[in-house]
């Protein structure tokens, strides 16, 4: 099996104001029709040998990738390149994609476990893209349209924003071989990103309180990091994975492990 796709730089934080939501919008409906493909031909393309299609996006890069058998790399490379570059992304189409979204959204803010995610990058990144949610408002995301799609990946789905991976037995020579018969579009020059720069943290503390009524209640304590070049950034995630981490000698784990422990010894007392 051979895994393979391209990395857009682009995500949440590439979204200008009144596009929250769009780049996750542009990923669901790249798969909806290219100007060779309708959308069960895209579909099918993969799937038909024994493929897979998929993709998503977070808050910096959009990601489109296959996981195909060896022999059928070739074709992989081909429908990637199709649906990355050369979509249209039929407004017919829109009206029937879009409340899947929308069920996606919904599903989410059922989540707590996820949801606290969010309300605590809005604290962190208030009033900057990074603080979106990845999927919109639902009554943003009805209102999209064919020129609000063509928009957006215009300014950012062109080969010079874009990365192509491999993991698997593809001879490198063949690779570039290849990637330089693909199909790419004519202009293919970097264009300046739009998006907005992110400003110093502010040192006001902030907490948000949510009454969800459920079984269960979900913290989320934290601060703006160090970049990602900072040399200083293994030791706070070491120092992060010590005091909270998932390991089960994380210094919150053995605090809750002994606060259970001692809850176990007070209700076989009581019982007693």
């Amino acid at each position: 099996m051979v895994y393979c796709g391209y990395q857009l730089a682009v995500g949440t934080r590439d979204e200008l104001p009144g596009e929250e939501g769009l780049a996750h919008f542009c990923e669901h409906m790249t798969f909806k029709g290219t100007e060779r493909r309708h959308a069960l031909q895209v579909i099918n393309a993969l799937e038909g040998v024994g493929g897979e299609l998929n993709a998503f996006t977070n808050k910096e890069d959009t990601v489109f990738y296959a996981a195909i058998s060896k022999e059928h790399f070739m074709h992989a490379v081909d429908v990637l390149t199709d649906i990355v570059f050369h979509s249209t992304y039929p407004q017919q189409e829109i009206d029937k994609e879009v409340e899947v979204i929308c069920d996606e959204i919904e599903s989410y803010n059922d989540s707590p476990a996820e949801l606290i995610y969010d309300e605590f990058e809005n604290i962190i990144f208030e009033g900057h893209p990074l603080g979106h949610n990845i999927l919109g408002q639902a009554d943003h995301i009805r209102n999209y349209t064919t020129e609000d799609a063509l928009r957006f990946v215009r300014r950012h789905y062109h080969p010079a924003n874009a990365v192509f991976f491999v993991y698997g037995d593809i001879d490198f020579k063949r690779l570039v071989r290849t990637l330089k018969n693909a199909d790419f579009p004519e202009k293919s020059e970097r264009q300046d990103s739009a998006a907005m720069p992110l400003t110093e943290a502010s040192r006001a503390e902030k907490t948000i309180t949510r009454q969800r009524g459920t079984h269960q209640a979900h913290v989320t304590i934290g601060t703006r990091g160090y970049q990602y070049d900072d040399p200083r950034r293994m030791t706070l995630y070491l120092l992060n994975n010590m005091i909270g981490g998932p390991g089960m000698n994380a210094r919150l784990n053995l605090s809750l492990r002994k606060l259970r422990s001692e809850e176990r010894r007070v209700g076989k007392e009581c019982r007693s």
